[in-house]
């Protein structure tokens, strides 16, 4: 399970290693780069393809952090294929997502996320 230890505008620590771009954690403590983050305008709105890239892992929840003063938004399809999934979904600004991903995951909680570093 991944702890993440800090935050700020443009990083992540998470299990004592620094990431300084957008990352998708999952269940298992797996850490990577998140797709959209890849492109400079998708990292500003969470896919219906990363949804389905989580759903598989079998969350409780999927943490989306928004970034740091809340900018990332769902794309139009999400609403429909989120309750079709049957995916909980918490979107919060990044350093409450943070908070809520450790006490989430330390309550034993099998927590996914995606995680906006920026605005």
């Amino acid at each position: 399970m991944a702890k993440i230890s800090s935050s700020g505008f443009g990083f992540i620590v998470i299990d004592g290693k620094q990431y300084v771009h957008d990352v998708q954690i999952l269940p298992d403590g797996t850490v990577k780069e998140r797709e959209a983050s890849k492109s400079r305008a998708g990292s500003h709105t969470v896919t219906r393809t990363e949804l389905e890239n989580i759903k598989p892992t079998q969350p409780d929840v999927v943490v989306i952090g928004t970034g740091v003063s809340g900018l990332v938004r769902l794309a139009g399809d999400i609403e429909v294929y989120q309750k079709r999934a049957k995916l909980n979904l918490m979107l919060l600004a990044t350093p409450q997502a943070v908070t809520e991903f450790n006490r989430l995951t330390g309550e034993g909680k099998k927590v996914a996320a995606l995680i906006h570093v920026t605005c």
